[in-house]
């Protein structure tokens, strides 16, 4: 094993470090940053040079230029945007370092992120067998949510299981891409225990990601050619999550506090994506242009939140909840749509089964990643966590080594030699 696939090991084990429940409030994101730095370093051993990727770093430039005018305009913080801007520029540059000089083993990277999320799960799986016996890893997972009897859902040793769902979503919409080409990206039981560990997590996000992922496979991947058929083949699956109480009760009362404003007996996870559409539309109307700034939402959110929503508890009032809300929030309605636009923009396609092999697992990271964008448009307004910049920048990294063959690079000589040494 080399030094780099040392470094590509560690960066992508830095994506499962905020999935575990670290003791200390913040000790699991500061594990995963120190991890994809090491990570980073790892290429610089026996390197004359780094190599960085030129649009990417021309992208964050843009990102903290935007990012700061809504500051400069006095809508939030100094202190918020100034960490959120060194925190950002640290991972966006290990990401870059690690995935731009990796050469030949950027291949290596998603199969690596597939094994250890095969790991995760059986660890996930293992905790659900250990509770049927009444062993619980509390002081990892101090909530423990029944679903029937024993049976718990799975966490993964996360705080909770929606964090279990962001990591593990690429690999699961992978597995369910790659099944329906008739090209299963990994072994059956693998892919099973990666499946199941994820369904059992019991999420209305898990099974929102599901969802969408059958809907894509059933309208657009699939040899039926009555739109009829698909309709109502599309309709009966959502009437099997529907059916499941978690699903039911989540989608219910989301739907009730959306349309009738009706807070009363509302669980907290819909209360909590309530407040933030509330700050989130309220700032796209008061500033629409460049928000509040990067970091600026939770000044947004106190400022904006109706009083009578700012009794209960105030959860993911810095994150806004989902990446949608915060983007509008911060960056205002243009940013917001030319986010969107670029994340389609970027996408390869389905992969196909007669793709050659390098090319077919490009298009089927593309995909899992562009799914993971939807899911956390959906739920998880955080910019960091769960390994989301290193996910977008091989997101863009895929786009363009398929469409021009290289990757737009620069290089930053670490020893400048003298012109008279030559």
């Amino acid at each position: 094993m080399t030094i780099r696939s040392v470094g590509i090991f560690l960066a992508v084990s830095s994506v499962f470090l905020y999935g575990y429940s670290l003791p200390g409030s913040e000790l699991n994101l500061f594990a995963g940053v120190i991890v994809l730095v090491l990570a980073a370093m790892t290429f610089t051993v026996g390197n004359n040079s780094l190599f960085f990727n030129r649009n990417v770093l021309i992208t964050l430039v843009v990102i903290l230029v935007v990012g700061s005018i809504g500051i400069l305009l006095g809508r939030g913080s100094m202190s918020a945007y100034l960490t959120q801007a060194f925190v950002i520029s640290l991972v966006v540059i290990c990401s870059t370092i690690v995935i731009s000089g990796a050469g030949e083993l950027a291949a290596k990277i998603f199969p690596t992120y597939l094994i250890l999320s095969f790991a995760f799960a059986l660890i996930a799986l293992l905790e659900l067998i250990l509770g049927l016996f009444g062993v619980y890893f509390e002081f990892l997972t101090p909530e423990i949510d029944y679903v029937f009897g024993n049976v718990h859902r799975i966490t993964g040793l996360a705080a909770e299981p929606a964090h279990f769902v962001h990591v593990m979503t690429p690999s699961v919409v992978a597995i369910l891409i790659s099944a329906f080409s008739n090209r299963l990206c990994m072994s059956p039981a693998k892919s099973l225990v990666i499946v199941v560990s994820y369904i059992l997590t019991f999420s209305s996000l898990g099974f929102f990601v599901i969802t969408l992922v059958l809907l894509a496979v059933l309208f657009w991947r699939t040899s039926l050619s009555s739109m009829a058929v698909k309709i109502i083949l599309a309709a009966g699956l959502i009437g099997v999550f529907s059916a499941i109480p978690q699903i039911n009760t989540r989608a219910l009362d989301t739907y009730n506090v959306l349309v009738s404003s009706e807070i009363e007996n509302v669980n907290v996870s819909s209360l909590t994506i309530y407040k933030n559409f509330r700050v989130a539309i309220q700032s796209g109307i008061n500033q629409p242009i460049f928000g509040a700034g990067l970091g600026g939402h939770e000044h947004n959110y106190y400022k904006y939140l109706p009083a009578h929503l700012s009794q209960d508890k105030n959860f993911n009032d810095r994150d806004a909840s989902s990446l949608f809300l915060r983007l509008i929030s911060e960056f205002g309605i243009p940013f917001t749509v030319l986010f969107y636009w670029f994340a389609l923009a970027f996408w390869t396609g389905f992969p196909d089964r007669d793709d050659l092999p390098p090319i077919y697992w490009k298009k089927l990271t593309s995909t899992a990643v562009l799914f993971l964008i939807i899911a956390r448009s959906a739920r998880g307004g955080n910019f960091i966590t769960h390994g989301f910049p290193f996910f977008l920048i091989l997101y863009y990294s895929v786009y363009s080594s398929l469409k021009t063959g290289d990757l737009p690079s620069i290089v930053f000589p670490k020893t400048a030699k003298a012109s008279g040494s030559q």
